[in-house]
């Protein structure tokens, strides 16, 4: 029984994928997931296939193929149809002149580069889960909307029909999260004018020291830091039967971590926390929209916990030289984010005015310099030699989840060992396990050479190559050793065992 694959597009923009163009596919890659072991936020997904273009079928300036339409790459196996890559057009790369290949290549991409082009503008978060920060960042992501058919684009055409279109719902992702373990006091008092949502969401998830993904479907994943430890049930066995494997003893050993936190100071309520220098002139009958950043004497951001009061003064010649307005003049707070307030000017008059005086009251939350929490092996510095670690995670401001974190990474990593890092399979063998198993399931492996036996591992990214036409389908799993076996997991394993450990995690 050989394997079909299905390669669709969604022309309509409206979620149905009902283009095939398997007939004029000759290769696929794709990829997706982490790219290393012990890392918390995925790289971007991808996925590259080459087509047949002899009537410039794939040539968008000749026929409509934008940037943006959704395409999915599925397979069928034994009348079981499995997703393996949900994404978006990037960018096409047509084969030019007449007597060439005429093919093309299209690129396809998941969301993430969406939320790294997105910046991280969140109000005051204070005592929250990882879940609910990574929630509220994503919900002002811009973002393509998956499905747009039937929905109303102002301006647009064939998109702008009110009577006959609906307005966008407010959702506009596919999330799959887990609860977050950690409470984090105070977020995002650190993040600057660059920070993306994608370096938001890396800093919360490592802070979680959980993992944040985009699955086959295209949905945003998240895993709190207990999944690795809870999911026990191997997905897959292999012993002896891979096709390659790449392994190393010994590299990923740690004995001395260092994990930097920052405590946190609470500043007085009322305290003049932006005030504008010089002055500012504001046309007539105009609004100005400002974002105004907060930030300290040393130029570093700082957070606002509470907005009191704006003070403001209007003139009609700058400071000194002119009289108060107050009529048809305002200063409206439009949004309070957690390093930034947004306001707006607006000056109604039939002149042209000057704003002079500008001060923004509220309650500060101020970082101090970071705090080293430090967890080490004596005995394997001394036994195997000095290997340590650097990590730095802002989102942390409590001491005891701090020293929990590090003892447990030193925990799992401070003994030398055989690791897989790379498995490789050839999918014509283990077609079920090759088409099925996906990213952060569960497998075991025995190879006999290097005496690696029955270990388990976590599926933490996965790159697939279909050549040939489809006679031909590679697959190379990035692997993460799993845990669970070398920890107590209460009500569930015996404290008796000294190969266990009891971490407060």
């Amino acid at each position: 029984m050989t394997i079909q694959y299905s390669i669709a597009i969604d022309r309509d923009n409206d979620g149905r994928f009902a283009a095939l163009i398997d007939q004029d596919v000759l290769e696929l890659r794709w990829q997706l997931g982490l790219r290393r072991a012990y890392d918390n936020m995925a790289d971007f997904s991808w996925a590259r296939i080459i087509v047949r273009n002899p009537q410039g079928a794939f040539s968008p300036e000749r026929h409509r193929l934008d940037s943006g339409m959704g395409v999915r790459i599925q397979s069928d196996f034994g009348r079981q149809v499995r997703s393996h890559f949900t994404g978006v057009i990037s960018h096409i790369e047509p084969d030019a002149g007449a007597f060439g290949r005429k093919q093309a290549v299209i690129h396809l991409r998941d969301v993430l580069p969406w939320l790294e082009d997105s910046p991280a503008r969140v109000a005051p978060q204070i005592d929250v889960t990882a879940d609910q920060i990574l929630r509220d960042l994503l919900e002002q992501a811009v973002i393509r909307r998956a499905v747009i058919a039937g929905f109303c684009l102002i301006d647009v055409g064939g998109f702008n029909m009110i009577d006959q279109a609906s307005i966008f719902p407010p959702e506009h992702l596919t999330l799959s999260f887990e609860r977050g373990k950690t409470r984090f006091a105070y977020v995002g008092d650190w993040w600057g004018e660059s920070t993306s949502i994608r370096a938001a969401i890396s800093d919360i998830v490592a802070g979680e020291r959980g993992r944040f993904y985009v699955d086959r479907e295209g949905a945003l994943v998240f895993l709190n830091r207990h999944y690795t430890l809870l999911n026990e049930t191997p997905a897959a066995q292999f012993a002896d039967d891979m096709s390659g494997m790449s392994y190393t003893y010994g590299d990923q050993r740690l004995n001395r971590l260092t994990l930097l936190m920052r405590p946190r100071e609470i500043g007085e309520r009322d305290t003049l926390i932006w005030q504008l220098s010089g002055q500012l002139r504001l046309e007539q009958r105009s609004e100005l929209p400002l974002t105004l950043r907060l930030t300290d004497e040393r130029n570093q951001p700082f957070g606002l916990l509470a907005f009191d009061r704006l003070v403001s003064r209007f003139e009609r010649a700058p400071e000194n030289r002119g009289y108060t307005i107050s009529d048809d003049v305002a200063v409206e707070v439009t949004r309070l984010g957690m390093t930034s307030v947004d306001i707006r000017l607006i000056n109604r008059r039939r002149e042209a005015v000057y704003l002079t005086l500008l001060q923004l009251y509220g309650q500060p939350l101020y970082r101090h310099d970071p705090l080293e929490i430090v967890a080490a092996d004596g005995e394997g510095q001394y036994r195997y030699g000095l290997k340590r670690l650097s990590l730095d995670l802002p989102a942390l401001s409590d001491i005891t989840t701090a020293r929990a974190f590090a003892a447990y990474e030193i925990a799992r990593r401070k003994h030398p060992r055989g690791l897989i890092h790379k498995l490789r399979l050839d999918a014509r063998e283990h077609k079920p396990a090759a088409l099925s198993a996906t990213l952060f399931d569960r497998i075991r492996v025995s190879e006999s050479h290097t005496g690696h036996q029955a270990r388990d591992y976590f599926i933490i990214g996965e790159e697939h190559h279909v050549g040939d036409g489809g006679a031909s389908h590679e697959v190379e799993w990035t692997l993460e050793p799993a845990d669970s076996s070398r920890f107590v997991i209460v009500d569930d394993s015996r404290v008796d065992d000294r190969a266990e450990v009891l971490a407060p995690y």
